[in-house]
């Protein structure tokens, strides 16, 4: 895969995790059009259904479904081709399912948009969740840490046909250095230094992230929790760029 270049626009991706559809159009007017890319997540979609994917693209966004796919390789291929048919530009699916069924879902989508005459969404392989870190991971019988996690997940993911990589700021650049530049890393877990870190554990500031090897960084409380949306957008914008 050939990385295509990316604008400031696209390198910043707002998560819209609301439970209604009056909600995601507020905040889809508040970004007014500042980011190419919006994540609907699973809170969305089980609130107010997939018809949330065609309201993000008639607003003229791009869509990151951030379904995390993960299930058996055939499942996985069903839903895949299910998903392709949404037109999302993005689509993630979890690493620990194992080679098989990234391939599976890789294959679907690419089945999916030659029917449809469409490109195929970019599939993006979340490896380690910024919520856990090395004491969670022990618990779960992971012994090696989540550095070690991150980079053996990754490591399978790209191998099975991934665009991208999805994980903390911490790790990008150690998969920058172990695998190189030939595909794209996006960070969640991203705040500013004034910012709560919530439920996260692994973060980082926007700056620091795309100085390790980020293209693109997930930003949503920090952006949608805002009373002026477009105004958090435009910091977050800011400091990108300076980070480029």
């Amino acid at each position: 895969m050939k990385k295509r270049k990316l604008k400031l626009a696209d390198r910043l991706i707002a998560v819209i995790d609301v439970n209604k559809k009056s909600e995601l159009n507020r905040i889809l007017s508040g970004i007014g059009g500042k980011v190419s890319t919006v994540k609907l997540g699973l809170e969305m979609i089980y609130s107010a259904g997939i018809g949330i994917v065609d309201i993000a693209k008639r607003s003229g966004y791009d869509v990151m479904l951030d379904a995390k796919l993960m299930d058996i390789p055939n499942t996985i291929r069903g839903a895949s081709l299910a998903i392709g048919k949404l037109g999302p530009s993005i689509v993630t699916i979890h690493t620990l399912g194992g080679k098989k069924m990234i391939e599976a879902s890789r294959e679907a989508l690419k089945e999916q948009s030659a029917k449809d005459l469409t490109m195929a969404p970019l599939l993006f392989g979340v490896t380690v969740l910024t919520s856990l870190d090395d004491g969670d991971l022990k618990e779960m019988g992971f012994g090696g840490g989540y550095l070690a996690t991150v980079k053996k997940l990754a490591g399978l993911a790209l191998d099975a046909g991934v665009d991208g990589i999805v994980c903390s700021p911490g790790e990008a650049d150690l998969l920058r250095k172990e695998f190189g530049e030939d595909f794209f890393i996006a960070t969640p877990g991203i705040r500013l230094e004034e910012d709560s870190t919530g439920d996260q554990k692994r973060v980082n500031t926007p700056e620091d992230a795309i100085s390790s090897g980020a293209d693109m960084i997930i930003v949503g409380r920090s952006i949608t929790r805002r009373s002026d949306i477009g105004a958090a957008v435009d910091i977050f914008l800011k400091k990108i760029k300076s980070a480029l």
